[in-house]
């Protein structure tokens, strides 16, 4: 064995029925014999027949823990993630997609890093298939969590971590939770690994492009200050910009004594900076609609069915 620690394998599942025997094989092909492992399953309120092919991987494969959880509606894929760690009984967490994108066989170059190097938190770093426009949106999100470290925007699906780390998402944060973000709250013993990509992984998308868009924008609000940073920064900005062409005119009124025309370019100044005014309400109402939710404590998940 690679390990002598017990390792808690967790798996959030959407849509994904079809090809769940063939991941299940996959995760017991590479891991069973090298590591003391259990799986857990979280189904994501799958639209297909995912949960109950969960239950047949579960009533037939004996040779493994297997813990199976479906939750009451789509929460997302960070949020299933966050119910695995409720229920894991490892001393690390594995974490993966399930799409196969990364063979299960690559935790143990993640496994020997956290030997060597003691981190809390091991990623391993791949090329993720995806259309140009998407790797566009990831590019700016990255681009822009890079301003807050260094470390910010490298995470992936693909990882392990502490179980008592792991344990802290889960108690601190009950609405929202961006994992890859929220650990860099907590700990900077971070290491990465190159990752081999599987040629042959199963082929579908966990996110539209409308959800892509409402998940980057609440891990900016919820992670990082930077929309308030811009809201001031703008203002202050506006505000000297305002102040030097407003001392212009008067110059030339009271100095120059010449007559000072500009009605269009007036009503023009009141449209832009009335639209940045509201456009700096909106991010603030923002932040307003996260607190409320909070303080109301909107669930991070629920669990409608279980099976461990």
């Amino acid at each position: 064995m690679i390990s002598e620690s017990k390792y808690s394998l967790v798996v959030p599942v959407y849509n994904a029925g079809k090809d769940l025997f063939q991941l299940h094989q996959e995760i017991n092909r590479s891991l069973d014999g090298k590591i003391d492992f259990e799986i857990i399953y979280v189904d994501d309120f799958s639209l297909d027949d995912s949960w109950n092919r969960l239950k047949e991987i579960k009533n037939f494969d004996s040779s493994q823990q297997i813990k199976i959880f479906r939750l009451s509606k789509n929460f997302g894929q960070h949020a299933a993630t966050l119910c695995g760690f409720q229920h894991a009984s490892g001393d690390f967490i594995l974490t993966m997609d399930d799409d196969l994108e990364v063979l299960p066989t690559e935790f143990e170059k993640l496994i020997i890093e956290q030997k060597n190097s003691d981190s809390l938190v091991v990623y391993g770093e791949y090329f993720q298939r995806q259309s140009i426009f998407r790797k566009f949106l990831k590019f700016c999100y990255k681009q822009v969590a890079r301003l807050e470290g260094a470390k910010k925007g490298r995470g992936s699906s693909f990882r392990l971590i502490e179980s008592e780390l792991a344990r802290q998402l889960v108690n601190n944060h009950r609405h929202f939770v961006f994992i890859d973000e929220f650990i860099l709250w907590y700990t900077s013993n971070i290491s990465f690994v190159k990752v081999e990509n599987n040629p042959k992984p199963i082929t579908k998308s966990r996110y539209k492009l409308g959800q892509l868009f409402d998940t980057t924008g609440k891990v900016l609000i919820y992670s990082t200050g930077i929309p308030l940073k811009f809201v001031t920064y703008l203002g202050f900005t506006l505000a000297f910009v305002n102040s030097i062409v407003g001392s212009f005119f008067v110059y030339r009124h009271f100095v120059d004594k010449i007559a000072v025309q500009g009605y269009a370019s007036l009503i023009v100044s009141i449209l832009f900076s009335t639209g940045i005014i509201l456009f700096s309400l909106g991010i603030i109402a923002q932040y307003l609609r996260t607190i409320l939710k909070n303080i109301n404590n909107a669930p991070l998940y629920h669990i409608d069915e279980k099976q461990c």
